[in-house]
């Protein structure tokens, strides 16, 4: 019986994936690597590709930005069709994902619009905020504290995010990163955040201080943490 995976890769860094994910991977006869319409190679696919067997066929996938939901919906619908061509033809299908498959990832989208017929295996991965808790020696939560993971979206209200937890993840923040670092600004948590852009790669760049941030040019992988409890203490870690 055929088999539809959802693979998270990791985070970027190449040492990051899961000897899970590596098995998923070699069971593969077609991988799906999503096109959003960016112009960079799939990080997934870059890292995942080496683990492929001979003969795997590789199909990018387009899944549009198109702010018209129901344009996206349908798409989602026609690749969902797609995928289940090839598992009907006795195929084990693998969509690839950076970070994890079932936090912010378009993995969601095919699985919501293939059969329950067929058999679903995910393989979880690394999320961002994960990889730079322990890459940095920076604790995410501790005692009591309270958590949220918030993406940044054209609706999402800063500053109410900012009151309503002790420590917040902010994810896709290259969509609205001025006003975000206005509102840390204003709400005094300037020294509690790190921010980390292309985490685990080689061009990784690290912020403690907003302000050497290019607030026109933030890349597409960023993510910020902030911690009310402050980050000074962890920075010792830190070379």
């Amino acid at each position: 019986m055929s088999k539809f995976y959802g693979i998270g890769i990791g985070v970027g860094d190449p040492e990051m994936i899961t000897v899970k994910a590596v098995n998923a991977l070699k069971e593969l006869d077609i991988v799906i690597v999503p096109d959003a319409g960016r112009d960079f190679e799939s990080t997934a696919y870059s890292i995942g590709k080496n683990y492929l067997k001979e003969g795997c066929t590789v199909i990018n996938m387009e899944f549009s930005m198109n702010p018209d939901i129901k344009k996206r919906q349908e798409e989602r619908l026609r690749n969902g069709k797609i995928v289940e061509e090839y598992l009907n033809k006795g195929k084990n299908v693998g969509f690839l994902t950076i970070g994890d498959p079932m936090t912010f990832s378009t993995y969601v989208y095919l699985l919501e619009n293939i059969s329950s017929k067929h058999e679903v295996i995910t393989v979880a991965g690394i999320s961002s905020f994960a990889d730079m808790t322990a890459r940095f020696n920076l604790p995410l939560v501790m005692g009591n504290e309270t958590l949220k993971v918030v993406p940044l979206h054209k609706n999402c209200d800063i500053r109410k995010e900012i009151e309503s937890a002790d420590n917040i993840v902010f994810m896709k923040v290259a969509l609205k990163f001025q006003e975000l670092r206005n509102i840390i600004k204003e709400t005094g948590n300037m020294n509690n955040i790190l921010m980390v852009s292309e985490c685990g790669k080689e061009n990784q760049k690290i912020y403690f201080n907003l302000d050497e941030v290019d607030g026109e040019n933030v890349p597409y992988f960023s993510t910020m943490i902030l911690k009310k409890g402050g980050v000074e203490k962890w920075k010792k870690f830190i070379s």
